[in-house]
């Protein structure tokens, strides 16, 4: 009985303290990697956007880039069983 609460804890204090991420690119871009960067996140809480802008236009905004080259899609998982929310980062690459 000890030994399956003290698992049962070694998981729960485990998906408090763990994270995902996952990278994914986006299609319909020149596909040429430029010297520069950009990053626009949004959050989202229960499925629906909650803060920021995390579009394709203002990453380039972000970066200085008139020309882009690729696009990468980021998603961050925060473990929290409590509050389920996420982190779609749409990172550019480019000119």
């Amino acid at each position: 009985m000890k030994k399956g609460l003290f698992a049962l804890a070694v998981l729960v204090s485990a998906l408090f303290i763990a994270s995902c991420s996952t990278t994914s690119p986006v299609a319909g871009a020149t596909g040429t990697v430029g010297k520069k960067t950009g990053e626009a996140s949004q959050k989202f809480v229960f499925g629906f956007p909650l803060k920021g802008e995390g579009g394709i236009m203002q990453a380039a905004k972000n970066g200085g880039i008139t020309k882009v080259g690729t696009v990468d899609l980021r998603v961050d998982w925060p473990a929290s069983p409590a509050i389920p929310y996420w982190v779609i980062t749409t990172v550019v690459s480019g000119e």
